[in-house]
């Protein structure tokens, strides 16, 4: 319990650093920017493959290849059963795809790499990524599609260089050197490690800089459809999580860190790509901030219960 309310704390003082230089306009307008592209093409990519490579063995992938295919299913489920509550609130086409997208995809990079690794340390690290990987090779193609089919354009933005991000790249290295039990060198693998650990403090600064730009346009509006999907992240999927999972006979670290994964955030991409494809991005946007703002409480909440 101490433990998950300290490791809140830490969470809470990094938010406010990014907030409170964001409020007072201390940082220049590409901040974000330059943050957001260090840890996706840098950091993240660098901790993906020291913390696969030095934590799992080749028995333990092979054993992540029934997690991958149980999250995999749990996703297609949240997928599915958006279709059919956007269906019920009777929500327009290009709503209806935000909707069904915002429902089914989780912040796992932004926010759960932070939030994980501070919870539960390094050895948590390679479930998160089993998670991770399935979201971003189903967002970049099932959610993606899902956007582009309600476009008016209906542009076709799907391709291989999407699915293979600098992230996914590096959790593949990572899969990689642990199968054939590789490491690397000590001097490219400290270098690799101290780019990983700005991963964390980047990533928390950028969630509290788009915390006080959502501030700055006001409180949104809460809607029906928006508390269905708040729902559907901190409640539902969670609960989907823990009992396939306890089905099954998986426990401890790396249950807690699926069902942690499994109650984040909206997936911050949706709101870009909304913007791209011109479809009710300020609705996006305003979900993706609610329930950042709302994972405030329940991130400590699942951190008390798990822990």
């Amino acid at each position: 319990m101490l433990r998950g309310m300290s490791s809140v704390l830490i969470v809470f003082i990094l938010l406010a650093v990014g907030f409170y230089f964001t409020k007072a306009k201390k940082w220049p307008d590409n901040t974000n920017k330059v943050f957001s592209t260090t840890v996706v093409k840098i950091a993240a990519p660098c901790l993906a493959v020291v913390s696969i490579e030095n934590r799992f063995t080749p028995e333990l992938l092979r054993s992540s290849f029934w997690n991958l295919l149980i999250i995999a299913a749990s996703v297609f489920f949240m997928y599915f059963l958006g279709k059919l509550l956007s269906r019920l609130l009777r929500l327009a086409p290009e709503k209806k795809a935000v909707f069904e997208t915002t429902f089914t995809f989780n912040n796992t990079m932004f926010i759960g790499l932070p939030i994980n690794q501070i919870i539960f340390g390094h050895d948590g690290l390679p479930y998160l990524f089993t998670f991770y990987l399935v979201t971003i090779v189903l967002f970049w193609s099932l959610g993606v599609y899902t956007l582009s089919k309600a476009s008016r354009e209906n542009r076709d933005s799907f391709s291989l260089k999407k699915i293979l991000s600098p992230g996914l790249i590096g959790v593949l290295i990572g899969c990689v050197l642990a199968e054939l039990e590789l490491h690397l060198p000590s001097i490219p693998e400290t270098a690799l490690t101290y780019l990983g650990d700005i991963c964390v403090p980047l990533s928390l600064l950028v969630i509290g800089s788009n915390l006080a730009k959502s501030f700055s346009h006001g409180i949104p509006k809460i809607t029906l459809d928006q508390v269905v999907i708040m729902a559907g992240k901190f409640v539902i999927h969670p609960l989907i999580i823990f009992a396939v999972f306890s089905l099954v006979g998986v426990h401890g670290l790396p249950l807690k860190v699926f069902i942690l994964t499994a109650a984040l955030p909206c997936h911050a991409q949706t709101a870009i790509m909304a913007e791209y494809y011109d479809l009710e991005s300020e609705y996006a946007s305003n979900l993706v901030s609610l329930s950042t703002l709302i994972s405030l409480v329940t991130i400590p909440i699942y951190a008390a219960i798990l822990l």
